[in-house]
Parts: C-alpha cells; sequence; structure tokens
C-alpha cells in the first residue's frame, strides 16, 4: 500500500469516527497512532507514548497561564 493511499484511508477513517459523533480529541488521536504504528511499528509507540506522557506533566512551562487567568 502506497504511503499516498494509506494516507487518504487514515484520513477517510478519522472524518467517519467524527461522522459517527466520536470527540475530535480522540479521533485524531486514533488516526495519528494507526499512521505512527504503520510507519514504525508497536514497540516505538508505546515507547514514544511512555516518555510524552512524563514529559508533558513534569515540565511546568504552561502552568503560568492558568495561574494568571485565576489572579484576574
Amino acid at each position: 500500500m502506497s504511503s499516498l493511499s494509506l494516507t487518504l484511508l487514515i484520513f477517510g477513517s478519522m472524518l467517519a469516527l467524527m461522522a459517527l459523533r466520536v470527540p475530535i480529541a480522540v479521533s485524531m488521536f486514533a488516526a495519528g497512532a494507526i499512521g505512527y504504528v504503520t510507519q514504525t511499528g508497536w514497540a516505538p509507540f508505546a515507547s514514544f507514548l511512555n516518555t510524552q506522557a512524563f514529559a508533558r506533566f513534569a515540565g511546568y512551562d504552561l502552568s503560568v497561564i492558568p495561574l494568571f487567568i485565576l489572579m484576574g
């Protein structure tokens, strides 16, 4: 299967999920996960999820924004 046809198939499945009223974040995550797994495999995908989940919550870069909103 060519790269273009795989991309169109995954994009179509993402649109189909949105048409079935699945939340946009879930349908985009599913499409991205399927694309990532087809390109690299399951082990790199699992490692990516493991490291990114920690990296997103370990940094306090964007924590200033809600604090400024709460301060008014």
